[in-house]
């Protein structure tokens, strides 16, 4: 009899521990959206967009032009070959930076976009996580579109119960 109130203890222990785990969710891309940090951000995302564009514009332009100084001699006969040739790689030279330009340009966009956000991006989590442990929530679900875990607290980390199941270190 007492095993068996023992064991009901525990079960009841067990139980009463679990309803007691909290979760809770935001929607972070709202947050993030409603900082007035955000708004800085997409502007001086925006003013590196536009240079690039007209930079890239400006060698699509010339590119362009040499085109077509390039078709009104293709046909000329008293132009010589050498002269066509060396036009004709011109131009393929100028496609080939307008390429590498467009990669840098979007290679500076990515690295811009990362170093603006890191910093906002932890910030949140961090806020997060402050409010999460302050309010005894477990787990922070995020809601927004494609979201995940924000926040878990450690103690329900099932990893070192599996991997010892399993016999990994």
């Amino acid at each position: 009899m007492k095993k068996i109130f023992s064991i009901l203890m525990i079960l009841c222990a067990t139980v009463i521990s679990q309803a007691q785990t909290k979760v809770a969710h935001i929607n972070s891309t709202e947050l993030i959206e409603s900082m007035p940090e955000a708004d800085t951000i997409s502007m001086k995302l925006e003013k590196v967009r536009q240079t690039w564009e007209a930079l890239l514009a400006e060698k699509q332009k010339e590119t362009q032009t040499k085109y077509q100084a390039l078709m009104e001699i293709i046909d000329d006969e008293s132009v010589p070959t050498s002269v066509k040739e060396v036009k004709t790689q011109e131009i393929e030279n100028l496609q080939k930076q307008y390429q590498e330009m467009q990669k840098t340009g979007s290679d500076a966009m990515q690295k811009e976009q990362e170093s603006l956000l890191t910093p906002l991006y932890a910030r949140v989590k961090e806020t997060i996580a402050a409010v999460a442990k302050s309010n005894g929530y477990a787990y922070v679900m995020d809601s927004s579109e494609g979201g995940g875990m924000i926040y878990s607290d450690p103690s329900y980390d099932l990893m070192p119960l599996v991997k010892a199941k399993l016999g990994l270190k």
